[in-house]
């Protein structure tokens, strides 16, 4: 259970994609801090901002939130990219 969260963050960066976010006190790991970080490379963050486009407006941010919530929801982030068959990389962290 997440206590709280930092909202997500973006970063375009050479063609490239990262989505993060660090949830505080989180109960399933002892009330630590938990970040979670998605990355795409040049040619899944194309597919994904097009695919975005199909069913969202705005700025890639604010595509992002329509479609995955302010707090980012991993499992509709998971069912987007399977979907439409966008292959990222992940990594997490714990404090």
């Amino acid at each position: 259970m997440r206590e709280s969260t930092s909202g997500f963050w973006l970063e375009e960066k050479d063609g490239k994609i990262s989505i993060g976010y660090t949830d505080f006190g989180v109960s399933e790991f002892g009330g630590s801090d938990f970040e979670m970080t998605y990355y795409l490379d040049k040619e899944n963050a194309e597919k994904f901002k097009e695919a975005l486009k199909q069913k969202y407006k705005g700025t890639l941010k604010q595509m992002i939130t329509s479609a995955f919530t302010k707090n980012f929801n991993d499992q509709k982030f998971w069912d987007f990219c399977k979907e439409n068959e966008i292959i990222y990389t992940s990594s997490t962290w714990t404090s």
